[in-house]
């Protein structure tokens, strides 16, 4: 594979940089979207600026997208490009972290390139380790005043737009820290599904804009148009407004169980008792693999080898005959 990786240009430099400022710019449009659009205090016209701001943008990650799969290297595996491909045409912030078709490589602010693997992910949990800690400490005192300044943030739209900033931007940490690591990891999939947590996190919220937008009335909405509906439908709205309270509930309550797993989870004692499991989980499948191996070599039929008690025979050997020359010797006639 490292045969087969093309230097990086200027116009790659150019091209990643750029890339990832329309990434990250765009998920900076999608946190506003999810944690400020269903706020009681904007309007629809303020929505829909941001929506249709996101619709203009997109087709930019799908041109770029396919640019990049006509000038893929051909030496390299054609299936996680395309699939790179797909998934930042669905959703575009993961360009930010996206390998190159061309090299293979992931372009990080500050790291610079690296090919994706151990290596890169190690780098980024010590890049990321630090800003999160710092960000898991905002989530207390957001949710305080959520939870028990309730009827002052609704209130007060000052109060209520930094509490939406600041959700937006414990949100979008979190949304960048998964992207990164998730695209540095060599198996994407085994890395969501170990570290469901913070998926959750991030889905969790996209889970709650959905159920407002496209399956609920606003509840304003709901009162004054309350006598025409029938009970059936408003039984089904109201399953549907508990629905995305509880997935409010959810995200503040994964929030928490992340602050306090990154705190714990920080001290030198915890990552060396972190690694000592994993030494001892690897010795255990080496020994494992051993045994394996071992039974795998019984079943393989061993070469024959000379029985040693024979005796020897004039040439040395172990067959008991004697050598050609001597049987000669025995059938020619003795001299007179």
């Amino acid at each position: 594979m490292l045969a087969t990786i093309t230097a990086t240009t200027r116009a790659d430099n150019f091209r990643a940089r750029v890339m990832f400022i329309l990434g990250f710019g765009y998920l900076i449009l999608v946190a506003v979207l999810v944690h400020r659009s269903i706020s009681n205090g904007v309007t629809e016209s303020e929505r829909d600026l941001v929506a249709n701001v996101l619709l203009v943008s997109w087709p930019i990650f799908w041109i770029e997208a396919i640019w990049g799969l006509l000038r893929r290297n051909r030496d390299l595996p054609r299936l996680p490009i395309m699939w790179g491909a797909v998934v930042v045409c669905l959703m575009p912030p993961f360009r930010m972290a996206l390998p190159d078709p061309r090299t293979g490589m992931i372009w990080v602010p500050r790291i610079g390139w690296h090919l994706p693997g151990k290596e890169l992910s190690e780098r980024l949990e010590h890049a990321f380790a630090g800003p999160m800690v710092l960000v898991a400490l905002m989530i207390l005192p957001v949710l305080a005043l959520e939870y028990f300044r309730a009827a002052a943030v609704k209130s007060d739209p000052v109060l209520s737009g930094a509490l939406d900033v600041s959700i937006g931007v414990i949100w979008m940490a979190f949304a960048t820290e998964f992207i990164f690591k998730a695209s540095a990891h060599p198996k994407p999939i085994a890395f969501a599904k170990a570290n469901w947590l913070d998926l959750a996190i991030v889905v969790l919220p996209l889970v709650e804009f959905m159920l407002a937008k496209w399956h609920m009335a606003p509840l304003a909405r709901l009162l004054r148009a309350g006598q025409a509906l029938s009970p059936e439908q408003l039984a089904r709205m109201e399953r549907l407004y508990r629905l995305r309270g509880v997935a409010t509930e959810g995200w503040h309550a994964l929030l928490l169980l992340n602050f306090v797993a990154r705190l714990l989870g920080q001290t030198p004692e915890k990552r060396l008792r972190r690694i000592e499991e994993k030494i001892a989980e690897l010795e255990e499948e080496i020994r494992e693999l051993g045994h394996d191996a071992s039974s795998l070599r019984t079943q393989i039929t061993p070469t024959q080898v000379p029985d040693q008690n024979q005796p020897e025979t004039l040439s040395g050997g172990a067959t008991g005959e004697l050598p050609s020359d001597a049987v000669t010797a025995t059938k020619r006639p003795s001299a007179p």
